[in-house]
């Protein structure tokens, strides 16, 4: 069963090393929390954005993502206000907070 993720985020622009275009539902990004750095030089996480929510004109958004892996992660990693950056490579395309975790299964849209 994956885990559904919902995560509020500032999406840093292209001028400041971002990506070159806004956020879209599909996109696969690397996870990383911001407090357990240790542990993900061990692993990279990968994650689908599933649904979005996206102002380009102030760079925040909020999207529902999920884990493309089954494997289970730790509870704290998932838990309210764990800070998270999303990568592609070695480039943060956003910095954010989880608002919310679900397994797929429970998951109704958090955008609502």
């Amino acid at each position: 069963m994956s885990t559904v993720t919902t995560i509020s985020f500032t999406w840093i622009p292209e001028k400041l090393g971002g990506h070159n275009a806004d956020p879209w539902v599909g996109m696969r990004v690397t996870i990383r929390w911001q407090r357990y750095l240790d542990e993900f030089m061990k692993r990279a996480w990968d994650v689908e954005c599933r649904e979005l929510d996206y102002d380009s004109d102030t760079n925040q958004g909020r999207g529902v993502f999920a884990f493309a892996s089954h494997d289970p992660l730790p509870h704290a990693w998932t838990a309210v206000g764990e800070l998270v950056e999303l990568l592609n490579g070695y480039r943060v395309l956003a910095v954010g907070r989880i608002e919310q975790t679900d397994n797929e299964f429970e998951h109704a849209s958090a955008l609502t």
